[in-house]
């Protein structure tokens, strides 16, 4: 696309993306070619249709579907670049992938050769895998969901109608949403309770269109139907079965146990020829340079609508806030009320003058009294004085007794205390030591059969998958040592040898061996197997490890890895 044919300048969006070209469009957002001027380069951006720029539902599924990119950060999986719930019009900036799609492929040339609809279905499950993990479902799986970008890497993309783990759903209960001809049995009666089953439903019928270049509503009745099937290879017509069958229970277990089941089946069939168009189509090279100007003969008409209806919307608010702060202002510019000034005065209230009483010393007696009766009265306040005295003094033995009688029944409270104490002490310990030795069991056995279910699933696909090394071109000794070693091992020996020799097939390709396309599903099938099992044996070391596992080992419940 040139950039210096004189036209119109891009339209901006969000102030950072410049928009010069619409890549397509769906039922509620058109996918415009913009260019980044913060990455410095070109993205996919998503805007909403400005019909919908007022439907709270459609803006909320906006919102999810930018959710569950942020969620799943996967190479299957297109990367969010940018998305602001509170942007107007609302977009979704995300990862360029503009080589076309499984099904422009299918609809320019065919039926699918075997080898390459395996490489696609192989990289929509390993995303599928990703998403259910997180708990997402996609609920919209089909060919024309499957991009290619300029590396000719699958991109799985559309999640505007996934349920995401919160078990948020913006379907009514009863509703039907998707690709009908896609959509398993159980999703066209209810879209809102469905699970990973559906989206599995949804890989087998895109493996049968693939395939055959066909669709077909009844798929989960293929078991029954010889010529429903005819048109694709037997060794692929199990899969389609087990992935398609009506009752979600009756399908694969998970997206995995699809690929491994898609794996076996393509072992069966001869390579195809080299006489097939690529997966990813051409198309001519974007400049390296922000645009200036797009080509006149392009309009972005919805676009433009959105933007001048959100710039008018802005307008009447900036307008009514105007008016709101005017009128504010001038209600306060009106005078308040003066207070009422009272008619009469009142007098100020004045205390009376009185006559100062003189002052008498403390226990001087009156002096209308005569000296006799003064000693009386002196006399009886003496015996009075010595009666409070020797009542002080008994009240205050009294107190040192019963001070004393407090501080030995608090001493014994203390000791009694302090008794209990150390008990609850002891009885806790051993309950921490007790719970420890049962944590630990428990952790250490678990960790122990993730590693041995590891183990057997890391033997078996080297078992069924050891056929990938014998064919690089490289000299096959050090191979056959390495799978006599597994074959003669035995216990944990045996898995960690399985592990030596993808670790050698590893090497092998990383110093430039190279590899059929056909090989590439089973050498990742060997390295997921493989880091699986490590991981699960470092678990396994990790739980054996801490103070539990410690308590447990110690006690002779579990062993040690």
């Amino acid at each position: 696309m040139a950039t210096d044919v004189p036209g119109r300048p891009p339209l901006r969006v969000g102030d950072r993306f410049r928009v010069v070209d619409r890549l397509g469009d769906g039922g509620t957002a058109i996918v415009y070619l913009a260019w980044d001027e913060v990455e410095r380069g070109w993205c996919a951006l998503k805007v909403i249709q400005q019909k919908y720029l007022n439907d709270r539902e459609m803006r909320n599924r906006f919102d999810q579907e930018a959710e569950a990119l942020r969620m799943l950060q996967h190479p299957n999986v297109p990367r969010l670049i940018l998305h602001d719930p509170e942007a107007d019009p609302p977009f979704i900036a995300m990862e360029l992938a503009r080589r076309g799609s499984a099904m422009d492929w299918v609809r320019a040339n065919g039926p699918m050769p075997a080898t390459m609809v395996a490489d696609v279905i192989f990289q929509v499950c390993e995303a599928l895998a990703e998403a259910h993990a997180a708990g997402v479902y996609h609920r919209d799986v089909k060919p024309h969901n499957f991009l290619l970008d300029e590396d000719g890497l699958c991109k799985l993309t559309d999640f505007g109608i996934a349920r995401l783990p919160d078990n948020t759903s913006l379907t009514a209960t009863g509703s039907q949403i998707g690709t009908f001809s896609f959509m398993a049995p159980e999703q066209r009666s209810d879209t809102k309770t469905v699970d990973h089953r559906a989206d599995i439903y949804s890989v087998g019928a895109s493996l049968y269109t693939l395939l055959s270049a066909r669709t077909s509503a009844e798929l989960f009745v293929a078991d029954q139907d010889d010529e429903l099937l005819s048109v694709i290879h037997e060794a692929f017509r199990p899969v389609v079965v087990g992935a398609t069958r009506y009752r979600p229970e009756d399908r694969y277990a998970s997206v995995l146990e699809l690929q491994t089941a898609m794996m076996n089946g393509l072992s069966r069939i001869p390579p195809a020829g080299d006489d097939f168009p690529p997966l990813a189509q051409p198309v001519a090279p974007l400049p390296s340079t922000r645009p200036e100007t797009v080509p006149a003969d392009r309009h972005f008409r919805d676009l433009r609508k959105a933007l001048e209806k959100v710039e008018a919307r802005r307008a009447e608010e900036a307008s009514a806030a105007a008016a709101a702060a005017a009128a504010a202002v001038a209600s306060a510019s009106v005078p308040a009320p003066l207070p009422t000034e009272r008619s009469s005065q009142v007098m100020p209230y004045r205390m009376p003058r009185r006559t100062p009483r003189p002052v008498r010393q403390r226990g001087e007696l009156p002096d209308y009294l005569d000296e006799s009766e003064r000693g009386a009265l002196r006399r009886r306040a003496a015996a009075g004085q010595r009666q409070r005295i020797e009542a002080a003094a008994e009240a205050e033995s009294a107190r040192s007794l019963t001070a004393e009688a407090a501080r030995a029944n608090a001493d014994l409270r203390d000791t009694k205390r302090m008794v209990g104490v150390v008990a609850a002490a002891v009885a806790g310990l051993l309950l921490v030591v007790l719970g420890s030795v049962m944590l630990g069991t428990w952790s250490v056995s678990r960790a122990r059969v993730a590693t041995d279910g590891a183990a057997e699933v890391l033997i078996q696909t080297l078992q069924d998958n050891v056929g990938v090394a014998y064919r690089l071109p490289v000299d096959r000794a050090e191979f056959e040592g390495l799978y006599h070693s597994f074959r003669s091992a035995r216990g944990d020996q045996r898995a960690l040898s399985a592990a030596e020799f993808v670790g050698a097939l590893d090497r092998a390709i990383a110093a430039g061996a190279s590899i059929r396309a056909i090989d590439r599903p089973k050498v990742s099938l060997l390295r997921s197997a493989r880091d699986n099992y490590i991981d699960a044996h470092v678990q396994w070391e990790d739980a054996a490890g801490g103070i539990p596992g410690l308590f447990a080992v110690w006690s002779g419940f579990v062993d040690r890895p």
